[in-house]
């Protein structure tokens, strides 16, 4: 896709979306849920090549994504974190960008997110085209059967705790009602309590990917002091751990857990404290 044409499309996007229209193609225009997906291989940013999805793995998650656009930034970063949490379990990450950008911007952006998972090189916009990507950032996600399980595009609100969602629904470690919870708080108005929350956690999230544990600390204890969550305790947990001082630590993780109990990040606090 040339410059200009991706720029006109994302003009015309962002135009419709700022006046509260529809747009079409949200997430992938020309495959629906349950599809059985193609599985091409792909040169990989660095050398050598991969395969789009796992032949293994229970949940094969793939980003597309833009160098130098805030949003594909915040959705790498995201995941990176999703990396850690599901490392040793069934879960494969990659990045999909197209090779109209030079690699390296590629290169720059996922090492400014954290993001360790291969980039795979779409040539042409070949598989951009044959998916219907129509905005980034957007995920998908397969199951073991290849199949097209899920897709979100991006949001400011909840995105990472979605994609966290989706993904442990496939594992079996959540139901499709606990999944339902995660998305009603999409229901919130902007000015809810429970929204504020939301915004102070994701940005303690991003603020502790970056390596930034001060303001981490800061924004999650904002985003407690308005409305706890077990996923803000367990990070309030996690950053106080990484300090060095897990007896702090360890009433942070079962606060969590006591308000749920499968909270992974409490989970993993706890046995490595406990070590």
């Amino acid at each position: 896709m040339s410059t200009a044409r991706r720029s006109f499309t994302w003009l015309i996007a962002g135009a419709l979306a700022g006046v509260g229209l529809p747009v079409m193609g949200r997430g992938f225009s020309n495959v629906a849920l349950g599809d059985r997906l193609e599985n091409p291989r792909l040169a990989q940013l660095g050398g050598g090549s991969a395969e789009l999805l796992s032949r293994t793995a229970t949940a094969s998650v793939f980003v597309f994504f833009r160098p130098g656009q805030d949003r594909s930034l915040q959705a790498l970063s995201m995941l990176a974190r999703l990396q850690r949490e599901f490392a040793g379990k069934p879960v494969r990450m990659v990045a999909v960008v197209s090779d109209s950008w030079p690699e390296e911007e590629a290169t720059a952006a996922v090492r400014e997110a954290g993001f360790t998972a291969p980039v795979l090189i779409d040539a042409k916009d070949a598989l951009y085209g044959a998916l219907g990507v129509r905005l980034h950032p957007v995920v998908g996600i397969a199951d073991k059967q290849q199949r097209l399980a899920a897709y979100e595009h991006f949001r400011q609100i909840n995105f990472g705790e979605i994609v966290r969602g989706r993904i442990r629904v496939l594992l079996g470690e959540a139901t499709a009602a606990e999944m339902a919870r995660v998305l009603e708080p999409e229901k919130a108005t902007t000015g809810s309590p429970e929204a504020e929350a939301r915004r102070y956690f994701n940005l303690a999230r991003i603020l502790w990917i970056r390596k930034n544990a001060a303001k981490a600390l800061e924004a999650v204890t904002h985003s407690l002091a308005i409305v706890p969550s077990a996923p803000a305790w367990a990070l309030q947990g996690e950053l106080t751990a990484a300090s060095g001082d897990c007896a702090a630590a360890t009433p942070f993780f079962e606060r969590a857990l006591k308000i749920d109990p499968t909270e992974p990040v409490a989970i993993k606090g706890l046995k490595g404290c406990a070590r």
